[in-house]
């Protein structure tokens, strides 16, 4: 499990992301992203480290990240199809 400084944690199997094109929605919490169907890829930016990673759609969550109150999307490690080189982040990674 990881835990962010604010003491919100991500189960272990999970990456928790934002989409940096994406913006506040009026949908409750844990609306499911995509379908059964769905083959899009997924760009998201790592809330804990800055890494970009990118993600098949199926089985993955939207919710509100409670330390940024900004949406986020959930996905499984296993459906994660490409990531950043960590060389290109920052020491510090960036937060939302």
């Amino acid at each position: 499990m990881t835990t962010s400084e604010n003491g919100y944690k991500v189960m272990s199997g999970w990456r928790v992301g934002h989409a940096p094109e994406e913006t506040m929605t009026r949908s409750g919490l844990l609306v499911p992203v995509g379908t059964k169907d769905g083959n899009d890829a997924l760009a998201l930016v790592d809330v804990m480290t800055g890494q970009r990673f990118w993600a098949v759609p199926t089985g993955a969550w939207r919710f509100i990240w409670p330390p940024t109150g900004k949406p986020v999307i959930a996905v499984r490690e296993s459906q994660i199809i490409a990531e950043e080189e960590l060389g290109h982040v920052g020491d510090e990674g960036t937060y939302l």
